[in-house]
């Protein structure tokens, strides 16, 4: 069985907090609702999103995302699948 490579935050300087809002973010979630979902401050939030664009060497969410999901930070995105209606 082949199971995907899964990276090492830490050798990237990546804490578990960061980890979980480089998942949020993968979810779509802004700031605010980060700071929300992980009950602390949105500007806390938002600085954690800065601390992992520039841990990860990128400026933007996708490119973040791209990234993180190449070095096994995350999972691979996989299309879901699309059912007809009433079927």
């Amino acid at each position: 069985m082949n199971l995907p490579k899964i990276g090492d935050p830490s050798e990237y300087g990546i804490t578990p907090r960061e980890m979980a809002v480089l998942a949020l973010l993968g979810e779509g979630l802004t700031a605010h609702a980060i700071g929300s979902r992980l009950r602390i401050a949105e500007r806390t939030a938002i600085k954690h999103k800065e601390n992992l664009y520039r841990k990860l060497g990128v400026h933007d969410r996708v490119t973040a995302l791209n990234k993180a999901r190449a070095l096994g930070l995350l999972p691979a995105e996989q299309a879901e699948a699309v059912r007809p209606a009433g079927r």
